[in-house]
Formats: structure tokens, sequence, C-alpha cells
């Protein structure tokens, strides 16, 4: 049935390689997606671009788009790229230098040259302004307008575009911070303007002052961004109010995102993860662990319990741009987010031989311009998608659906004269090897979400997408002792699909630090219902009805002077004194899963409240697959040889995505081919289409 016989959802998320679209037909549930090359100086223009061609197509009609949600890397680039706004900042005199001194904390301990990350705020534009609120909220100095109106002054004649303004306590007491952000918008109307009491209401300085910080260095051009972008889809004929991917897995309007760029910035992993859970959960799995392997990085996160594990915040810039890393550190960000580790290992993640002539792969990637040197289009530096191509492990004359014709001639040459030949090895050992150090630096990154987090690989399933994810995620759950392997219908588009699944979403913190035990539990309660009466005003400016809001409780928690929390997920119903000895279980159980002990004498305190608000949207219905013989004879297509790790070139059959059926059934080695990505299937594992198109991939026996 054509797309536009019925309103239709359309989603959009914007990668550093591919721009992936997502149309869903409301009616029928049938799903049409589409790919078009990213255009990094503008992404808002391969957006457009993707639209057209769905129109042109695809058959959409734009008028029956009900909903447009869009994930986007641009807040991210903007600071990995030093293109934010010029950026100004108040401070309670005596601790101007906040930003520059950071936390105490060595990214190499052993590098002399070590230097850490520069501030967003140059000290020349961070000004301390006399005043002192105390750690009760009780005012000990008042604030001081005539220096804080010379200060703006100042800031004025420095062509600042973005202010923020964070006071010591405002957490506990925002009255100077709001005075001061009245007076600001008086004198600089043009300007942006973050308070760190509406942004981050928590303890911590520097964390705060570095949310607040990042957050009006992203909104001047994150604002301009969306605006463009809202105005451009209304000319094309899209009526409908854009919607931002959170970072929380969470959806926002447009608007609301351009007053907190901060909650946007890791929006398009965020998505993979949630259709990762959503597609497990259709399958019967609730413990999972989503790999995602695109074309610039590989990120992966952990749903235990059918709940995607969150952050309470994030270092922007850490490990993944080549020049932060020279420096080392990041920018923290305090905006919930999907908790994710992240590593420059992608299809366009460039292979390299350092001094020593020692193999490594990223963190610098061929991205969309000019790509790997199979495109064609002016790349010259071998990458790991270069590596699959030559070992028959992507296939040729089906990449892209077949609409790229690929030099593999090029790419045969550039790997013999930059790897193969220094290295004194034939092309195919350095493909081979290319992958395995792709791998490696992956494999730790898996390990990061799950050993390290006091949980054993073998317990979950792996849900393998992105562009690439399919083609190197069934080795490495191989090596985690992971059993099952999940790849979703349409793996390459995952991301955008989990934009059509994700629920409207809002994350309210308070700082409260008290015993948990023989605490004034009732306090505690008072404070759960004002953060969740505050995200009931927000779900309701959408429209839900009562029944439509859920709230989910957690406190951030700890020992007794302890300097860091664990985050533990509390009951969502209302506490009583009945409550305490249960919440003191649970931190000591969650305690001793991280860290193999628990203080059964410690007090233990809570630190910080917190409240997702979440309202349900409509629900993904997926269209069933006919039912198949079980044979999946009519989806084989050919035969070619293909490398495996333990087998070598091996001759391989090939399988065309599209034409299994449900209740198909076929073994390793194996490709499974399809537009958006290839499933490459080892010796020793099954593989099974379930009703929806799943494919659920198990090993046979244990792996060498």
């Amino acid at each position: 049935m054509p797309v536009n016989d019925s309103k239709c959802r359309l989603a959009v998320d914007v990668g550093g390689t591919f721009t992936d679209f997502v149309i869903l037909n409301e009616q029928t549930g049938q799903i049409q997606t589409l790919k078009v090359s990213s255009t990094p100086r503008d992404p808002s223009e391969a957006v457009l671009n993707g639209v057209r061609r769905a129109r042109d197509e695809l058959g959409l009609e734009l008028a029956r788009v009900s909903q447009f949600t869009h994930a986007t890397t641009v807040c991210s680039n903007v600071v990995l790229q030093g293109v934010g706004a010029r950026t100004g900042l108040l401070v309670t005199e005596g601790f101007r230098d906040l930003l520059e001194i950071q936390r105490h904390k060595r990214y190499r301990l052993f590098d002399q040259s070590y230097q850490k990350i520069p501030p967003l705020v140059p000290r020349r534009l961070s000004f301390g302004i006399p005043e002192r609120i105390d750690a009760a909220g009780a005012v000990v100095r008042p604030l001081d307008e005539a220096a804080l109106r010379q200060a703006l002054r100042e800031l004025e004649a420095a062509g600042v575009e973005a202010l923020g303004i964070c006071f010591l306590f405002s957490f506990k007491n925002a009255g100077h911070e709001k005075r001061a952000g009245e007076i600001a918008r008086e004198m600089l109307p043009r300007c942006f303007i973050t308070l760190s009491s509406d942004i981050y209401p928590q303890y911590r300085e520097y964390e705060r002052t570095s949310t607040t910080v990042v957050n009006a260095y992203l909104g001047p051009r994150v604002s301009t961004y969306l605006e463009r972008m809202s105005d451009a889809l209304d000319r094309v004929g899209i009526k409908v109010p854009l919607h931002m991917m959170q970072s929380n897995g969470g959806i926002i309007s447009w608007r609301e995102a351009t007053q907190m760029p901060c909650r946007v910035v890791e929006s398009g992993p965020a998505a993979g993860v949630i259709a990762a859970a959503h597609f497990g959960k259709l399958a019967g799995r609730t413990n999972l662990i989503s790999f995602d392997m695109g074309g610039t990085t590989a990120k992966a996160g952990l749903i235990e319990n059918g709940e995607v594990r969150q952050s309470a915040g994030q270092e922007l810039g850490a490990g993944i741009n080549i020049s932060r890393i020279l420096q080392g550190g990041g920018y923290f960000v305090g905006a919930a987010t999907v908790d994710l580790a992240e590593v420059g290992a992608g299809g366009g993640s460039i292979a390299w031989l350092d001094t020593g002539g020692v193999l490594k792969v990223g963190p610098q990637s061929a991205g969309a311009d000019p790509g790997p040197i199979a495109y064609g289009l002016g790349g010259e530096q071998v990458t790991v998608t270069d590596a699959n191509l030559l070992l028959g492990r992507v296939p040729v004359e089906y990449f892209l659906g077949g609409e790229m014709r690929l030099d593999l001639e090029k790419a045969r040459r550039t790997v013999q004269a930059q790897l193969a030949k220094p290295l004194n090895i034939t092309v195919e050992q350095a493909c081979a090897a290319v992958i395995e150090v792709a791998n490696a630096s992956m494999l730790k990154m898996l390990r990061i979400v799950t050993v390290e987090k006091g949980c054993d690989p073998a317990d979950f399933a792996m849900v393998a997408f992105g562009g690439n994810g399919p083609v190197h995620g069934i080795e490495l759950a191989g090596d985690l002792g992971i059993h099952e392997v999940i790849v979703p219908p349409a793996p390459g588009l995952l991301s955008a699909q989990g934009l059509l699944v994700a629920d409207i979403r809002y994350d309210f913190r308070q700082t409260h630090v008290a015993p948990v035990m023989g605490g004034d539990i009732d306090a505690v309660e008072r404070l759960f219902q004002a953060l969740e009466s505050r995200g009931r005003q927000a779900l309701q400016s959408y429209g839900l009805a009562d029944d439509t809001i859920a709230f989910l409780r957690s406190a951030d928690m700890r020992y007794h002077r302890q300097a860091y929390e664990i985050n533990v997920r509390l009951q969502d119903g209302a506490l009583d004194a009945s409550h305490q000895a249960s919440i003191a279980e649970t931190f000591h159980q969650v305690h001793e899963r991280l860290y193999g002990r628990r203080d059964k004498a410690g007090v233990i305190q809570f630190v910080t409240l917190c409240v997702t608000a979440v309202g349900n949207t409509r629900r993904l219905a997926h269209q069933p697959l006919p039912q198949g013989d079980g044979s999946a004879r009519n989806a084989l297509k050919s035969s070619h040889k293909v490398f495996f790790r333990d087998a070598g070139m091996t001759e391989c059959p090939c399988y065309d995505r599209v034409l299994l059926r449900a209740g198909d059934t076929l073994r390793g080695p194996a490709l499974i081919e399809a537009v958006d990505s290839t499933t490459v299937v080892p010796p020793g594992w099954t593989v099974h289409c379930d009703a929806i198109g799943n494919l659920m991939i198990t090993r046979e026996r244990a792996m060498p």
C-alpha cells in the first residue's frame, strides 16, 4: 500500500556518514526506509534532500505526516569543532577560576606534556560578582547589582552572544541567580542566557558551572539550526511541529530544545538504544546489550529488565575527537543521558601505522566526505569498510542496493602500499588485521558497559545494528561469551526507528542530602511530589491525558563520606517510614554488585532525588512476515568466498534478507544481505527468522 493512503510518522537520524529516514504508515504498519549521504557542512541539507526523495520516489504525501522526529549530531559537533557562541560567565566572587581548575583528574597519568582541555569561556570573559548564599539557602551577602551591571557592560563590549550565570548554592536558593538573569536580559536583550538553577539544580560547583556554560555555548547555534530546519520543513509541506530526540531517550519539541540544547547532545545514539530495547522486548528479551557500529563510531549500552540504563551526565568530547584526546578530557554536561560507551571504530575509521610500525585503527574517520577508498569519492586512506569489502564480508554487487559503484582495485592497491608492504604481509592478511584491531577496541567498549558495571555478558543477548554492527557483532558476541545475537529489521536504520518508538520524557533532579535510615522520609516524599508535579505540568503541555503519564523515581545515594554516588531505582509509589529499610538494602545490593563489598554499618545518604516523567506515545505496530517453509531456500542468492577469523577464506552462501520468511532457519557460515546492512554469520552459529523479521542468531556450540 502506498505510504500516502494514511497518516505517516517520519523519523530522521543524521549520522556522520549517512542520514537515515524511516517512514511508518500508521494504518497498515508498513515501514519504508531511505538512506542519503550526510552533508557535514550543513546537516539540514541532507534532511531536506531525503524529504524530497521520500516525496518523489516513495510517494510520501508530506501534508499527511503526523509526526516528524529528528536526531542530530549538531550539538556535539559544535563543541567538538569549537564553533559555538562567544560566551561569558558570571559566578560568585572568588570562584572565577572554576572552569580552569576543573577536577583533579588526569586522563594520561605519565604524560608530562598533558594539559587539561581549555574552558569554553576564556578567563577574561568570566566575572566574579559580589554575593553569597550559604549551604542552607540563607543570604549571607546581598547581590551587588552595581557590580553586576558593570560586568554586563564589559561583556557587551566584548561582543558575547551567550551568557551563563552560576552562583554558589543557587540550587538551594535561586533568588540571586533569578535577579541577575532579569538584569542580564534587560541589558543584553539579544544574548542567550542560561541559569544554573534552571538547567542543573544540583551541588558540585564545577559540574553545575560546566553544564551551564555548555548550554549557553550551544544555544545560539542550535537555535539557529532548529529554527531554519523548522521553517524549511514547513516550506516543503510538512506542517506538524518538529520534535527532537533527547540524550535520555525521550523526545521534546524543537522549541524546548532551543532553550536546553545540552539535553540533545547524544540524541542519535540514544535513539538506537531505545530501538534495541523495543525490538528485544518484541523478541521476549529484557536483558540486552545494544551494539551500534556506524560509519564513524561504535557505541554500546545496557538494558536491564527492559529499562535502559541512564547516567546523570557525560563528558562531551572525551575520547571522540582527536584534538581533544591529545589534550585530555571533555566538558561535563549534567543532563540525563542513556549510559553509553563509545569508541572511534566505525566503517569509516582509518587504519594507519604509528612511528613504530604498529597497526592502529581510528579514531580518525573518513566520514561521508571523502569516505572509504572503495566509494570512489576521493578517499585516500584505508578504512574498516575497505577491509571488509576486500575480504568479501560486505557484498560488492549489492552495496546500498546496487546504487553505489565501488572501486575495489583502488582499495586493494592502497592497502598494499599503505599496510601490506610495510608490514611484509599479504593484502588479505592486512585487511584481516584491520578488522581484528577494530574488534579489539570495540570489545573493550563492550566490557565497559557490562563487566566493569558488575554484569556478566553471558546473561545478556546482544542487539547488533548500525550499518556495520551486524558485520562485526556476532564475532564480538562470541568473544564475550554471549550466546544470542538479535539483528532487527533494517538494522542500518535502527536509530531512526528508535525515534518512532520513543516516549516524551523529562528528567527532574534536586539535591537533598539526608540519611536514609532515621531521616525525614516525609520531606523526601514531598520533594518527589514536587518534582512529579513539574513533570505532569510539562507533559500536559503536549495534551497528554493523565492515564498516559508515568513517573519513575530514583535517587543518587552513597555511604556517608563517599565522594560519589550510585543511582538506585526506587519504587514508584509514595514513600513512608516502612520503606526505609528496603531502600537501604537495595543500595547495599547495587554497591556490592559494582564494587564487590557492602558496608553493613555504614550510614546511607540520599544525595539527589530524581524523577523521570514519561508520556507514552502511540505504539509502533509491525507487519508480520509471511510464513516460510523453514528452509530459507527461496532467499538463497549466490555463493562466494568470505573471510572468517577461525576459518580463513571460506565458500559462503549469500541470502537476500528481503526474501526470508517467518520460521526460516539457516546455519553459518553465511552472509545475509540487505540494502542497509549485511549480517556476517560465522561458522557455529544458527539463524532463525522470527514473525516480524528479527534474525535470532544463536551459538550451536562453544566457540574456540
